[in-house]
């Protein structure tokens, strides 16, 4: 018992060393990506780019977040297929936005959001549900929704860059960029067979139940397509806030520009190296756009403010955590 104990501590010990390790090293990569593209451009002219943004343009880029997370919220309902309003799975997702935001990582917020759904889904009544999910339970609903919510979207973004690539292939022809898009598929399709087709851990009991999840949507044929649907809008939704906060600090960019472009830069900044993107998503903008011409110091403040409106946005997740911490505490109703 003791020696169990002690290996249960040094297990406990090690993750977190692990942790705080990884966190390093990307506050690392964010840190000095950042402070090389900045110290090109000059912090007070970012700065005054900044303050002469038109503030409608910057709050009109905040309600589209929002307007966003709410269809988010939506396309995650068709993945759980139970008796939750999406009103409540949009607390979910701005708690899950805040957590992103404001303690990245630290605390993931797809961990946030499958944690509370679990809870929700253990206090609801939700009989027709059980028959539908046959044996799973709340925990393994909750992570496979989560982890399918995020497939299925970053499959809509990658669609969307695969069609737009060889509209802006022009812009990126003698550049190593132009072999990103490719690796990127090719990554996407190897990580798709490991967990869809080849089934890995199958045998862990744990991940048969989340497959189990996967073979019950993989026969929803109509739910899946509706979600890739809300997807595409959502991913829209985003480049039409890009282009609107472009206007805002006086940018002449076109909205297709920005649509070859954007989903690129956005699948750039998921690459786990850095925080919440940081850094990379900026370069990315100076490298793409400045193959249109955008100067580097816009380039960069565009990309700053985007950052910065979806941080604003989050910023509703703190208010619906306090919320949602009261209400579970006694009875989630």
């Amino acid at each position: 018992m003791y020696i169990s104990g002690q290996k249960i501590l040094s297990s406990g010990i090690n993750n977190i060393v692990k942790k705080t390790v990884i966190l390093i090293l990307k506050l690392s990569v964010s840190s000095i990506l950042f402070y090389f593209l900045i110290s090109r451009v000059g912090t007070h002219t970012i700065i005054n780019n900044i303050k002469a943004l038109n503030l409608t343009a910057f709050l009109s880029a905040v309600g589209i977040y929002i307007v966003a997370t709410y269809i988010s919220s939506m396309r995650w309902n068709l993945l759980i297929h139970e008796s939750i309003k999406t009103k409540r799975l949009f607390s979910l997702y701005m708690i899950g936005s805040f957590f992103n935001a404001y303690m990245p990582g630290i605390i993931g917020g797809d961990a946030v959001k499958a944690y509370y759904l679990s809870r929700v889904l253990k206090s609801v009544e939700h009989h027709a549900s059980r028959t539908q999910h046959s044996t799973l339970d709340a925990f393994t609903i909750a992570i496979a929704s989560v982890f399918m919510d995020r497939y299925i979207g970053f499959f809509a973004l990658l669609i969307i860059s695969i069609i737009a690539f060889p509209f802006g292939y022009q812009y990126l022809e003698g550049t190593h960029v132009k072999w990103l898009m490719p690796a990127v598929l090719a990554a996407f399709i190897l990580g798709s067979l490991v967990v869809f087709k080849f089934r890995f851990g199958e045998r862990i009991k744990f991940l048969f139940k989340i497959y189990e999840y996967f073979q019950l949507y993989s026969r929803k044929k109509g739910i899946l397509f509706r979600a890739f649907l809300y997807s595409v809008i959502i991913q829209i939704f985003g480049i039409t806030a890009v282009y609107i906060l472009s206007r805002g600090i006086s940018l002449n960019i076109s909205f297709m520009s920005l649509m070859i472009f954007v989903p690129i830069i956005i699948l750039i900044s998921f690459i786990p190296v850095s925080i919440s993107g940081i850094g990379l998503r900026e370069g990315a903008f100076v490298v793409f756009l400045g193959t249109l011409g955008v100067p580097s110091h816009l380039a960069m403040t565009l990309s700053i403010v985007w950052f910065l409106s979806s941080v604003t946005a989050s910023l509703w997740g703190l208010f619906e955590y306090l919320r949602f911490k009261a209400v579970l505490g006694s009875e989630v109703k």
